[in-house]
Parts: structure tokens; C-alpha cells; sequence
């Protein structure tokens, strides 16, 4: 059964449920003891630090969940690490805001908890949206970096970073899969967050499948930032990539984000 439910209130008791697609308020969720809801998708706007709520709720909630996309657009809080875990998930994927209430000081590499917790996690997408990066720049030198050997992802196959950036916590977490997940087939790490490919297949001049000039904008300062994104993968993250796991770098278009017409552009605003 699907049950597709978009800005509601109240009560949802309904064991049989197998997909769940959830945005809007908070609601209480009651779908039994043997829950068999197999996935889910919920964004919660209104809802702070909605990402360490999932880690630390739905496990319990939702037990038996093989795919699980979370959205949050006020996430200020580190996830956590948890006893109790995603038995069954395979596909997860994570979506924060950083514009609107992600701290500059929020850790991207405290979200390897979700992968400790999601023992036969096998898909991870990782989705950041930002048009000014507030983080600490990784720097030079390496030999800051954090690094967790003990957390192993045996499982996980493909990822994707999408949003990338020189945040130092960011590069950690890429350089961790790349150094733990024993499984790792494929890696991509895009420079730019594009919400209007909803497929993840990239710039317009990159495929046949988008029409040239379908590309999200991009101000002045975030084509920089992506340009910048791309020398940090050079510098610290390619050397890592075992000669097993396929990279892809992508980064602004070459039709729609010219650094000229976005300075233009901010100029008519």
C-alpha cells in the first residue's frame, strides 16, 4: 500500500503502510509494533534538528525501512552516535539547508553516525544547499584532518555528495568513506547542489537529457566556492580514491554559470 500524505496534523495508525512520503508539520507517527513502512521520505520544516531526531527516534518507529530520505532546513545539532540501529536500510539519503539555520560550527562528519547505525547501507546521497560556505576551510595541512578507523561501512557501494564544499568537516567525511567503506564501487562528488536536477545526472551541457540553459543559477560567490570545492578534491581527496572506486568530479556549468553573467545578475537585482 502507498500512502502518499503532504502537510497534515494528527495521527497516522497504519501498519500496512509500505511507503510513506511525509512534509509539512510535525505529526505523531503510529504505525504499529511491526511497523512494515519500507520507506520513507520526510521533510520537516518546522522541525529543529529534525536530522538527530531521525537517528535517535526512527529506528524504533520505523524498524523494518530499506529506503530513508531526510530534509531538514534547521539542523543545529551534531548527529549523534546510537545503540540501535537501521537493520534493513540500504538506500539512505540527507538533505540540509545550510543557508537558513546550519551553524558554522555543525560537523558534516558527525553524520557518519547514520552509516555506523545502517550496517548494510548500501546508497548514500548527501545533499547541501548553501549560497555563502560559514565553515572552517580545511587548510593545507593535512595532518589536522580527523580521521575514525574504527568505523567500518563494509556494505556501502555508491555515494554521492552533492553540495560539495571546503568545509574541513565535509572533506573528512569524504576522505572517511573513502578509507572505510571496504565496499565502496563509485563516488560522486558535485561542486554544485543543483535542486532542479531532480535525477542527480548533472550540468545540462554535460547530457542530452537536460536542455541547455535548465541549470539552477548560481551567484558570483558560489561558482567561486564551487571552483575552490574542486581544488580541495584535488588536493586531498583524490589521492585517497582506491584504483577500484570509479570518481566523478562535476562542477559549474560552462553554459549557465558564467562568473560575468552571475556578476551581471546580481546587479539587476
Amino acid at each position: 500500500m502507498v500512502l502518499p500524505i503532504l502537510c497534515c496534523k494528527g495521527n497516522s495508525n497504519a501498519p500496512k503502510v509500505t511507503t510513506f512520503t511525509f512534509s509539512g508539520d510535525p505529526i505523531e507517527l503510529s504505525l504499529g509494533e511491526s511497523s512494515q513502512v519500507k520507506k520513507l521520505d520526510m521533510s520537516c520544516s518546522d522541525v529543529p534538528n529534525f536530522i538527530y531526531y531521525s537517528i535517535t527516534k526512527l529506528p524504533y518507529i520505523v524498524p523494518n525501512l530499506t529506503s530513508l530520505t531526510l530534509s531538514s532546513v534547521n539542523e543545529g545539532i551534531n548527529t549523534p552516535t546510537v545503540a540501535a540501529k537501521f537493520l534493513h536500510l540500504k538506500h539512505l539519503g540527507i538533505c540540509l539547508d545550510a543557508d537558513k539555520a546550519l551553524p558554522p560550527e555543525y560537523d558534516y562528519l558527525s553524520l557518519v553516525s547514520f552509516l555506523d547505525a545502517s550496517p548494510v547501507l548500501e546508497t548514500f546521497i548527501l545533499c547541501v544547499q548553501q549560497h555563502d560556505m560559514k565553515h572552517e576551510c580545511v587548510s593545507e595541512d593535512a595532518s589536522h584532518m580527523r580521521q575514525m578507523p574504527e568505523h567500518k561501512h563494509s556494505n556501502l557501494k555508491n555515494v554521492m555528495i552533492l553540495g560539495f564544499c571546503t568545509a574541513k568537516s565535509m572533506v573528512e567525511l569524504t576522505c572517511h568513506v573513502l578509507e572505510n567503506a571496504t565496499s565502496l564501487k563509485s563516488i560522486t562528488l558535485d561542486t554544485v547542489y543543483d535542486p532542479f536536477d531532480e535525477d542527480n545526472i548533472g550540468r545540462c551541457y554535460t547530457t542530452s537529457t537536460r536542455k541547455t540553459g535548465e541549470c539552477a543559477p548560481l551567484t558570483r560567490e558560489m561558482i567561486l566556492e564551487a571552483k575552490r570545492g574542486s581544488v580541495a578534491i584535488e588536493r586531498y581527496i583524490l589521492g585517497k580514491v582506491p584504483s577500484t572506486v570509479e570518481l566523478t568530479v562535476r562542477g559549474p556549468c560552462t553554459h549557465c554559470h558564467d562568473i560575468k553573467r552571475a556578476r551581471r545578475s546580481m546587479l539587476n537585482i
